[in-house]
């Protein structure tokens, strides 16, 4: 499932603040820096637009949260980015520091999020960090490990998930517009002593982010310095997964949450050339909880919410699925993949097929597929393994290659 967590334990994991209000104070961080109020308004009573001058990673203001993990401390961030159409907005983010004081830079590292709903009370940053039934333990993985090596982690929820507007979802090109921007506005965060090196990664759709973000990092944000990219079951290709998602019986919510993200910013189109009617009257599952959509949809086919007439060569929507595909090139960096071949959200012969375009590409690629596990127990083997993969990033050690 590209959703990862059940609609019930998410229910009991969303808070309004994500901040334990009755514990937390709004912290000054510089002048510079805005407190943040605590609760929901902190998301909520942002302004609707942002100054022309406001350059992309700008911090609006920030608040400390009281989850972060012994050693550490974290802060929500609103911040400017660009959005799906082009113009600037605000979003929302976090930073986690180590709190023992840095002698020299600390390497930074990014996390793009996996899918997690359509509505602003499923962004991450409004949610707990500590996830107790998740089999690693966090809601961002690896994160005790790479604080206890020093590093410095920072996070996007991308445009419109928690933020006023709507949201962009599987819109990759955007989130790494946005996630990229989270560097930048880690760069300038007080105490985080961090460079323009930075390495990144991500599951499912953030794996998509990961991908987009290594095709643009050059284009949009030349300052910064890409080390290297871990992609675990990454949602790599609009088409691919949209072809899969059709064969199925569970990929309904998928594939009408995909169609509405990708939808944000191109008013051109209708929903009603990939909706069916089934589909269209599904719309209105999306605001009704994180996970309502898929639960509705579940063991029914997901030909009955669509209307593949839209989807046929040629046809605007499958330009459109294409275009959102074009995340090749990438920098040429190392690549790590975490893949399980039981996966039945995204099947491990999609990856392979991303990583054998990476190969073709003469990009490093170290290709790792775990037997027996699936779509989310593959994510405790990345979290094994990335602390140490992204240390000899920045060591400048020699990434092994599963290319021929």
């Amino acid at each position: 499932m590209k959703f990862s967590t059940s609609k019930t334990i998410v229910a009991a994991l969303v808070l309004s603040a994500a901040l334990g209000e009755s514990k937390a104070a709004a912290q000054s961080l510089v002048p510079d820096i805005k407190d943040g109020p605590l609760g929901s308004t902190f998301w909520d009573d942002i302004p609707t637009r942002v100054p022309d001058d406001a350059k992309r990673g700008q911090i609006y203001w920030a608040t400390e949260r009281s989850d972060a993990p012994e050693g550490s401390k974290g802060w929500n961030v609103i911040y400017a980015t660009e959005g799906a159409d082009g113009g600037l907005t605000y979003v929302s983010g976090e930073i986690y520091l180590p709190t023992e004081s840095a002698t020299q830079s600390r390497q930074l590292v990014l996390w793009n999020h996996e899918t997690v709903g359509m509505q602003d009370s499923c962004a991450p940053s409004r949610r707990s960090l500590v996830n107790l039934v998740d089999t690693w333990g966090i809601r961002i993985p690896a994160l005790k490990e790479l604080l206890k090596k020093g590093f410095v982690v920072v996070a996007s929820d991308y445009q419109g998930l928690g933020t006023p507007g709507a949201t962009a979802y599987l819109n990759g090109s955007a989130q790494a517009r946005a996630s990229l921007d989270a560097v930048r506005f880690a760069q300038d965060f007080p105490g985080a002593n961090v460079g323009p090196r930075f390495a990144t990664y991500g599951w499912s759709q953030g794996g998509q982010t990961s991908l987009w973000l290594a095709h643009l990092q050059e284009s949009y944000a030349p300052e910064l310095q890409l080390l290297g990219v871990g992609a675990i079951a990454p949602a790599a290709r609009h088409w691919d997964l949209t072809e899969y998602d059709l064969t199925t019986t569970g990929g309904g919510g998928y594939y009408i949450s995909g169609m509405v993200g990708l939808h944000v910013g191109h008013p051109e189109l209708k929903l009603r050339d990939v909706l069916s009617v089934d589909g269209l009257e599904m719309l209105e599952s999306l605001s009704a909880g994180c996970w309502a959509i898929v639960e509705q949809t579940k063991g029914k086919p997901t030909t009955v919410f669509a209307n593949q007439e839209g989807l046929k060569p040629g046809k605007p929507w499958r330009e459109l699925l294409e275009e959102y595909d074009a995340f090749l090139p990438v920098k040429n960096v190392p690549f790590v993949f975490f893949q399980g071949d039981k996966d039945d959200a995204v099947p491990a012969e999609l990856t392979r097929k991303v990583a054998k375009d990476l190969c073709e590409q003469g990009v490093t690629v170290d290709y790792r597929e775990s037997k027996g596990l699936d779509h989310v127990s593959i994510v405790p083997a990345a979290v094994a393994a990335l602390p140490d993969w992204f240390e000899e990033r920045f060591k400048g050690s020699v990434s092994k290659s599963a290319c021929p």
